[in-house]
């Protein structure tokens, strides 16, 4: 993902330039990674007010940088490895990863933000 991409965002988006910023440097760090896990990213970027970083984060997605999609979280916590672009079209059971089925219909669902650019 580009830096200039995000600093030209920051400059259309000046109240969100602190978290486009901080997010620049955290995905510069990051570089080796696909998809970002949005509870992870806000531990990581705790001094970025939540309500922000899902602001920044949904400017990535509207500039075609990010795509939202969606996971469900197994019985044990871990997510499942299939993607949803859309979360009401979740079957009513998933495989594990130890390809043991579980009921979705119980199970959060997460927005997970993969790269494109």
């Amino acid at each position: 993902m580009s830096p200039t991409s995000l600093e030209a965002l920051a400059k259309q988006h000046p109240e969100h330039k602190r978290a486009l910023s901080e997010l620049n440097t955290w995905l510069s760090s990051h570089a080796s990674l696909v998809s970002i896990d949005p509870k992870s990213l806000a531990r990581d970027l705790s001094s970025i007010d939540k309500s922000d970083l899902a602001a920044a984060l949904m400017l990535l997605v509207r500039a075609g940088l990010l795509q939202q999609v969606y996971k469900v979280l197994t019985p044990s916590g871990v997510m499942a490895d299939a993607e949803f672009d859309d979360p009401t079209k979740i079957p009513d059971r998933l495989p594990d990863r130890f390809e043991n089925y579980f009921d979705t219909s119980d199970a959060d669902v997460v927005p997970i933000f993969k790269k494109i650019a």
